[in-house]
């Protein structure tokens, strides 16, 4: 290939002609990148969770300003993660994981030791963030065509 004056490489062969683009991804690959961003954000949820519980108590006077404030950043991240992968799988991924060390961090050990109190921050995060979580895969939208769970190939007329 012949360089550019300035150090640059053509976007063209040597005769003349355009290189073709490059071939797409082959479907093992997407696979694969697919399941990597779903394993990432599977593991934001955990961070999210293993965070706010540890966080959600600070207060300004009687209102549970960090418990209100993680609310907010999980419907958003949530909400942004379904926008990102293009249906609600990708929204239910950082909450389900986030409820799963939510309820774990929750629940009384056998010395009586927990990390979220049954108290009105406690409760704001946990409910909050419950709430937020589904409303942020509610109002997702699916990666399919509306109502294509019900009308299913099976079900559509042949002809």
């Amino acid at each position: 290939m012949d360089e550019k004056p300035n150090g640059g490489v053509p976007l063209t062969k040597d005769d003349g002609v355009p290189a073709p683009p490059p071939a797409p991804a082959s479907g093992r690959e997407a696979a694969v990148v697919a399941g990597a961003a779903y394993g990432v954000l599977a593991l934001l949820g955990v961070l999210l969770g293993v965070v706010g519980s540890l966080h959600y108590g600070w207060s300004a006077g009687t209102v549970p300003v960090a418990a209100l404030a993680l609310v907010a950043v999980n419907f958003a991240v949530c909400r942004l993660a379904g926008w990102g992968m293009g249906g609600k799988l990708g929204a239910a991924t950082p909450w389900t994981t986030w409820m799963a060390v939510v309820i774990l961090a929750s629940a009384e050990r056998s010395e009586g030791d927990l990390l979220i109190a049954g108290d009105l921050a406690g409760y704001v995060f946990l409910v909050g963030g419950m709430v937020s979580g589904g409303l942020a895969v509610a109002v997702t939208r699916s990666a399919a065509p509306a109502g294509s769970w019900l009308v299913g190939p099976g079900l559509r007329g042949r002809g």
